[in-house]
């Protein structure tokens, strides 16, 4: 018979020892699992506080808080921001950091965006109508954070219509973003050409400088400086002669008007005196035996001289009538002379007055030469004659004749002689003249 083993048992204390180890281990898994999840806990929470992605518009600047969903005290960029350019639109990734008791980092999306359109401030024009300005030129302030490309709204007709009116000009950026700018229009159709003032018949000497625009101006509707060219190509500056010289303006558009005078040459006369020197010498006279005044009118101003030179002025034969200044100065400085001194006296007072006149002289000549003025009074030419022969008629002069009222036996003339632009007046104005005063009676007769 075999001999059974026996059992040996384990102490009892091994046993208990070998259960509590196990319940340690589980202990400290549960332990490493809870801290595990308070970190997961922070750092997600931390995580949390920050965006994944973030958009601003071009040019703003970049700032923390927009990158939180909550506010964060910890919370930093890792990213050194100044170097991003928010001027340039794009997408940059930007990393912050955050968390109070477990800090963490993540990689945000900064996305930099352009959606405001350009602006800009409307520059008025004014244009013909074939002009069309670049639509550049029509805007100017324009601001956008990127380079902007100008152009009218609508294709431009090659002519505009003229008058006012608005036209759209378009502000586009580099992102696609736009406006409207209204530009107001004032569109001009001109088909009018330049007018010329002062251009008359004259007169120089050969040797002298021939002042061409002197008295010249010319002015446009809508050019403040329109253009003027003198053709003298037809004048022999060393021969007598009568020559034509022709004045043309242009304005801006190319509108252009022309005005063609005489220019009459001669030798200079011995005796010659400057006009001005001879109206001077004529306010003195005028001054001396208080023939007119400053409150007078022009007309009153030239019947005045006109009466006084036929009553002061004493007839003596024969006169030196190389020019009228030499005739006007010996009639002022002497008070004798014929009917060619009794013109140039009154052509120097009048002047003198700044009142225009012209010479005329008798044709054809019945038994002797004659001399007398025709004056523009009221935008009107009249004759004027200081020296008018009591046999011919019952006054000493004639003042502010139309030819219908002249004598023919003392101031037949040759109209063809008359400059282009003087046009004697064809309405008698004899009725609102009072010659025993040398006024005018009716006052508005002179309109």
């Amino acid at each position: 018979m075999r001999n059974k083993k026996p059992k040996i048992r384990k102490p009892y204390g091994e046993k208990k020892h070998k259960g509590k180890g196990w319940i340690v281990f589980i202990i400290l898994v549960l332990v490493v699992l809870d801290v595990y999840a308070v970190i997961r806990y922070y750092k997600d929470s931390a995580l949390d506080k920050i965006k994944d992605e973030v958009t601003i518009e071009a040019p703003d600047s970049i700032q923390l808080e927009d990158f939180l969903n909550e506010q964060a005290d910890t919370a930093t960029f890792v990213t050194d921001i100044s170097s991003i350019n928010t001027s340039v639109t794009g997408s940059y990734l930007i990393r912050v950091k955050a968390g109070k008791f477990i800090e963490v980092t993540k990689d945000v999306v900064l996305n930099v965006v352009d959606t405001t359109a350009p602006v800009g401030t409307a520059v008025p024009q004014t244009v013909y109508t074939d002009e069309i300005p670049a639509a550049e030129d029509t805007v100017t302030g324009i601001y956008d954070v990127s380079p902007v490309t100008v152009e009218y709204a609508e294709e431009m007709p090659e002519v505009l219509h003229s008058g006012e009116q608005t036209i759209g000009v378009k502000l586009t950026d580099s992102s696609g973003n736009y406006s409207i700018v209204d530009v107001p229009f004032a569109v001009i159709d001109d088909h009018t050409a330049p007018l010329i003032k002062g251009a008359k018949d004259f007169e120089a000497f050969i040797g002298d400088a021939i002042i061409y625009m002197d008295g010249i101006t010319v002015t446009d509707d809508y050019d403040d400086n329109p253009t003027i060219e003198v053709d003298t190509s037809a004048v022999d500056v060393t021969t007598e002669g009568v020559y034509p010289v022709t004045y043309t303006a242009t304005d801006n558009h190319g509108n252009t008007s022309s005005v063609t005078v005489e220019l009459t040459l001669r030798v200079k006369p011995e005796r010659y005196y400057e006009p001005e020197e001879i109206y001077e010498l004529a306010r003195e006279v005028m001054e001396a035996n208080n023939i007119v005044d400053d409150s007078m009118s022009d007309i009153e101003k030239a019947f005045k001289i006109t009466a006084w030179v036929s009553e002061n002025l004493h007839y003596k034969m024969d006169s030196d009538k190389c020019d009228w200044t030499a005739g006007a100065y010996d009639a002022l400085t002497t008070m004798y002379g014929d009917c060619y001194n009794f013109m140039a006296m009154c052509k120097a007072m009048y002047g003198a007055c700044g009142i225009e006149s012209i010479t005329v002289e008798r044709y054809p000549i019945n038994v002797s030469s004659h001399y007398w003025n025709l004056v523009k009074l009221d935008g009107k030419w009249y004759h004027c004659d200081a020296c008018v022969f009591l046999n011919m008629t019952d006054i000493t002069y004639i003042f502010m004749y139309t030819d219908d009222e002249l004598s023919p036996s003392n101031n037949s003339y040759d109209p063809e002689t008359l400059p282009d632009d003087v046009v004697v007046a064809t309405q008698s104005v004899q009725y609102m003249l009072d010659y025993e005063t040398q006024t005018v009676i009716d006052d508005e007769a002179q309109t």
